[in-house]
Protein backbone atom coordinates (compact mmCIF):
# COMPACT_ATOMS: atom_id res chain seq x y z
CA UNK A 1 0.00 0.00 0.00
CA UNK A 2 1.21 3.69 -0.69
CA UNK A 3 1.72 5.14 2.32
CA UNK A 4 3.63 8.43 1.83
CA UNK A 5 1.05 8.79 -0.97
CA UNK A 6 -2.07 8.25 1.45
CA UNK A 7 -0.46 10.84 3.88
CA UNK A 8 -0.57 13.17 1.25
CA UNK A 9 -4.08 12.86 0.40
CA UNK A 10 -5.16 12.67 3.67
CA UNK A 11 -3.26 16.23 3.87
CA UNK A 12 -4.78 17.99 0.96
CA UNK A 13 -8.34 16.44 2.10
CA UNK A 14 -7.91 18.78 5.45
CA UNK A 15 -10.28 16.22 7.57
CA UNK A 16 -12.96 16.13 4.78
CA UNK A 17 -13.87 12.63 4.40
CA UNK A 18 -13.15 10.46 1.40
CA UNK A 19 -12.90 7.10 1.63
CA UNK A 20 -12.76 5.97 -1.82
CA UNK A 21 -9.42 6.87 -2.03
CA UNK A 22 -8.21 4.41 0.65
CA UNK A 23 -10.18 1.59 -1.59
CA UNK A 24 -8.42 3.36 -4.88
CA UNK A 25 -5.22 2.81 -3.02
CA UNK A 26 -5.85 -0.64 -2.02
CA UNK A 27 -7.34 -1.99 -5.66
CA UNK A 28 -5.21 -0.28 -7.68
CA UNK A 29 -1.91 1.12 -6.17
CA UNK A 30 0.24 1.88 -9.17
CA UNK A 31 -2.87 4.32 -10.32
CA UNK A 32 -3.24 5.70 -7.31
CA UNK A 33 0.44 7.09 -6.82
CA UNK A 34 -0.51 8.87 -10.24
CA UNK A 35 -3.22 10.35 -9.27
CA UNK A 36 -1.90 11.80 -6.51
CA UNK A 37 0.57 13.31 -8.34
CA UNK A 38 -2.33 14.98 -10.78
CA UNK A 39 -4.67 15.58 -7.45
CA UNK A 40 -2.09 15.91 -4.68
CA UNK A 41 1.05 17.81 -6.29
CA UNK A 42 -0.22 19.31 -9.32
CA UNK A 43 -3.42 20.82 -8.13
CA UNK A 44 -3.89 21.15 -4.29
CA UNK A 45 -0.65 20.41 -3.14
CA UNK A 46 1.10 22.59 -5.44
CA UNK A 47 1.34 26.79 -4.29
CA UNK A 48 0.44 27.79 -7.33
CA UNK A 49 -0.93 31.06 -8.49
CA UNK A 50 -4.50 30.96 -7.01
CA UNK A 51 -4.15 30.10 -3.41
CA UNK A 52 -5.53 26.82 -2.07
CA UNK A 53 -9.15 28.36 -0.32
CA UNK A 54 -9.59 29.54 -3.88
CA UNK A 55 -9.22 26.38 -5.91
CA UNK A 56 -11.42 24.68 -3.02
CA UNK A 57 -14.66 27.76 -4.18
CA UNK A 58 -13.73 26.92 -8.13
CA UNK A 59 -14.45 23.53 -7.04
CA UNK A 60 -17.17 24.06 -5.19
CA UNK A 61 -19.13 25.86 -8.19
CA UNK A 62 -17.92 23.32 -10.83
CA UNK A 63 -19.66 20.59 -8.55
CA UNK A 64 -22.85 22.42 -7.88
CA UNK A 65 -22.72 23.53 -11.73
CA UNK A 66 -22.66 19.73 -12.53
CA UNK A 67 -24.80 18.69 -9.65
CA UNK A 68 -22.15 16.25 -7.98
CA UNK A 69 -23.27 16.33 -4.26
CA UNK A 70 -20.49 14.61 -2.92
CA UNK A 71 -17.90 16.44 -4.25
CA UNK A 72 -20.00 20.00 -3.49
CA UNK A 73 -19.55 18.71 0.40
CA UNK A 74 -16.26 18.00 0.50
CA UNK A 75 -15.13 21.14 -1.46
CA UNK A 76 -17.24 23.39 0.61
CA UNK A 77 -15.91 21.47 3.89
CA UNK A 78 -12.60 21.88 2.65
CA UNK A 79 -13.21 25.99 1.60
CA UNK A 80 -14.49 26.47 5.05
CA UNK A 81 -11.57 24.86 6.43
CA UNK A 82 -8.97 27.30 5.02
CA UNK A 83 -11.03 30.44 5.73
CA UNK A 84 -13.90 31.07 3.35
CA UNK A 85 -16.74 32.20 4.62
CA UNK A 86 -20.34 30.47 4.27
CA UNK A 87 -20.98 33.96 2.08
CA UNK A 88 -17.97 33.06 0.04
CA UNK A 89 -19.08 29.58 -0.41
CA UNK A 90 -22.53 30.37 -1.06
CA UNK A 91 -21.33 33.24 -3.68
CA UNK A 92 -19.49 30.37 -5.58
CA UNK A 93 -22.73 28.35 -5.89
CA UNK A 94 -25.03 30.91 -7.37
CA UNK A 95 -22.07 31.85 -9.55
CA UNK A 96 -22.49 27.77 -10.80
CA UNK A 97 -26.03 28.56 -11.34
CA UNK A 98 -25.52 30.23 -14.73
CA UNK A 99 -24.10 27.72 -16.80
CA UNK A 100 -25.27 24.89 -14.39
CA UNK A 101 -28.92 25.51 -13.67
CA UNK A 102 -30.93 25.82 -10.37
CA UNK A 103 -30.96 22.41 -9.84
CA UNK A 104 -26.63 22.46 -8.80
CA UNK A 105 -27.73 25.58 -6.83
CA UNK A 106 -30.36 23.86 -4.65
CA UNK A 107 -28.24 20.82 -3.88
CA UNK A 108 -25.41 22.91 -3.00
CA UNK A 109 -27.36 25.12 -0.90
CA UNK A 110 -29.18 22.88 0.95
CA UNK A 111 -25.76 20.93 1.59
CA UNK A 112 -24.30 24.08 2.50
CA UNK A 113 -26.63 24.40 5.35
CA UNK A 114 -26.02 20.87 6.41
CA UNK A 115 -22.32 21.42 6.87
CA UNK A 116 -22.74 24.59 8.49
CA UNK A 117 -25.26 23.08 11.29
CA UNK A 118 -23.04 20.14 11.89
CA UNK A 119 -20.48 22.80 12.65
CA UNK A 120 -22.48 24.88 14.40
CA UNK A 121 -21.54 27.71 12.25
CA UNK A 122 -23.97 30.45 11.58
CA UNK A 123 -24.37 32.07 8.21
CA UNK A 124 -23.59 35.70 7.64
Amino acid sequence: MPEDAKEAFKKVGLGAENNAYDIIAKLDPEYFEKLKGLYVDATFGREGALPRKTKELIMVGICCALVRPRGIRLHSERALTLGATPKEVMEAMEVAAIPGGMPGLWTGVETLQEILKAKGIEFK
